[in-house]
């Protein structure tokens, strides 16, 4: 891999200029969901441990809208969601990897992610558990176990933002109570090596003073992902930063310390193209209709793709490579029961969430009496989306298509989806016959999504953060150039490579942050575990 000039490490601090020293078993830089897990569990399992936060404390920002990825723990099977055949999970995910992922990581994660979630639970009230949702649980009788052979998995624990950055927080006080400190509005800056160990590492305070933070057995980088550093963005993601021509397609993340740090100190990166949530796919949908493989048409009314290869991540890469423009889903009345065909994974409609199931309906009624005109609602994330009704496809086609001959193109794309629906055999796309729904009882939806490659937006060739990283083994030791692991330098969550492979796709939704806190746990006893 080439050198780039944020790889270059910078001058190093003057030995004059540090004030204060300290020491610990272990340092971890990053308090979000990898750096947390590993803290408390260090410091359970009796070492010493720092953590090096650049955030405030009360005011901490932590990723995630509440779903977490887990499989095969005790609250699940308590809800009645169906164990999960590691084998069969493990297969699956290097399947969508093509074998990129490190088998080792990902088998180790499969095995101990079921006891971590209930481990990481254990602070909440009764109260508070209750609060937590099974996602499509009960499952559908639709639900499919597989989509082109790819498989997905429901029952997703959903605590919702605020009870899942509560939950974190609370885990923070564990590890407090336990002996760890945390060093907030406190930055990391370099690692320092003594004979090819990683031994400490350089902290700018809130007070814009240097400190020497040292660790006997060994420093872990969880500080999360690079999506706001444009640069590192543009070289390793390289798929993405084809696809967009200009405009600012770079995410909600960090900005890559952490991963930089790392190949300063001699750690080798994941090979090229990176993997990231978003950047090289586009769908109409999201938050709306989640991955429902309802009919897909481009800015020009054309059918494009299997609208349900996969998962909605795999299924959606064919959208980004369309004109610019308008996609539009499009589906008819019996759209509530199309949703229980869909796949679990990332951006799922759970279609048992009362609140989702009425978001829909109240979008469908106010079209409804908005017919012949492109409303506008906002999804989750607060962006901006279309949504259209009419009686007939023609009136349809007549909304949201100002161009005659594009209207046309639409009212000849449903009839022969409907002709392919019919006969049961998808003679185009390939599209899977249970999921071949017709277009037939009015009235007749559509929702949108803009994608325009010069104008990165939403779901729609934007970044959301990315999730590839430093190389490591099994336990997340990092490796060198020569693919030996470096004594001392450990490394979760999104600083982490090896479980993504090219793509961000997932059989569980929630799995990147399920992962950062089930594989930084494991970091966090797997260090403490080291006799130096």
């Amino acid at each position: 891999m080439p050198k780039f000039e944020w790889a270059l490490p910078p001058a190093p601090i003057l030995e004059d200029a540090i004030v204060h020293q300290q020491e610990a078993d272990i340092v971890i830089i990053g308090a979000g969901h990898a750096g947390t897990c590993a803290a408390r569990a260090a410091a359970e399992a009796g070492a010493s441990v720092l953590v090096v936060e650049q955030q405030k404390d009360a005011s901490q920002w932590i990723l995630g809208i509440g779903e977490l990825g887990y499989m095969n723990s005790q609250w699940q099977k308590e809800q009645g969601v169906p164990e999960v055949d590691i084998d069969t999970f493990v297969n699956d995910w290097q399947l969508r990897t093509n074998n990129r992922s490190n088998v080792a990581l990902i088998r180790r994660y499969a095995q101990y992610c079921g006891q971590t979630f209930d481990w990481l639970i254990e602070p909440l009230t009764r109260e508070e558990k209750m609060h937590i949702h099974p996602m499509m649980t009960p499952q559908s009788k639709h639900a499919p176990k597989a989509q082109n052979y790819i498989r997905s998995w429901t029952g997703t624990p959903n605590l919702g933002m605020a009870l899942m950055r509560k939950l974190m927080k609370d885990n923070q006080q564990i590890a407090k109570e336990q002996g760890a400190q945390f060093l907030f509005e406190t930055k990391a800056l370099q690692l320092e090596k003594k004979d090819n160990r990683v031994c400490a590492v350089l902290c700018e305070t809130s007070n814009h003073t240097y400190i020497r933070l040292k660790a006997k057995k060994g420093i872990l980088l969880s500080a999360g992902d690079y999506s706001k550093n444009r640069q590192m963005c543009e070289d390793l993601l390289t798929e993405m930063a084809d696809l967009v021509d200009d405009g600012d397609f770079c995410g909600h993340g960090w900005n890559g310390d952490g991963i930089r740090m790392g190949v300063w100190a001699g750690g080798r990166l994941e090979p090229r193209s990176h993997a990231g949530v978003g950047g090289n796919y586009s769908f109409p949908g999201f938050d709306t209709i989640g991955s429902t493989a309802t009919l897909r048409l481009n800015t020009h009314g054309q059918r494009y793709s299997n609208e349900g290869f996969g998962t909605h991540v795999l299924a959606a890469i064919p959208g980004a490579k369309q004109p610019n423009g308008m996609l539009w889903g499009i589906f008819d009345s019996n759209i509530l029961e199309e949703t229980t065909y869909q796949a679990a994974c990332n951006a799922s409609f759970d279609y048992t969430d009362s609140q989702r199931v009425k978001h829909l309906k109240d979008l469908m009624v106010r079209a409804q009496q908005h017919k012949g005109q492109v409303i506008l609602h906002k999804d989750v994330a607060g962006d901006v989306r279309p949504f259209a009704c009419a009686d007939t496809i023609e009136a349809l086609a007549a909304t949201i298509y100002p161009h005659p001959e594009d209207q046309k193109n639409m009212i000849q794309a449903v009839s022969r989806y409907d002709q392919l629906c019919a006969q049961g055999k998808d003679e185009d796309f390939g599209k899977e016959a249970f999921l071949m729904q017709s277009i037939q009882k009015p009235p007749f939806y559509a929702t949108g999504q803009y994608k325009d490659s010069h104008r990165p937006f939403g779901q729609s060739m934007k970044l959301l953060v990315t999730v590839s990283g430093l190389l490591t083994d099994a336990y997340q030791n990092v490796l060198d150039a020569n693919f030996e692991p470096i004594p001392g330098l450990y490394v979760s969550g999104n600083c982490c490579g090896g479980r993504f492979g090219l793509q961000y796709t997932t059989s569980i939704p929630g799995q990147s942050i399920s992962m950062a806190q089930t594989l930084g746990r494991l970091a966090g006893i797997d260090m403490a575990k080291l006799v130096i």
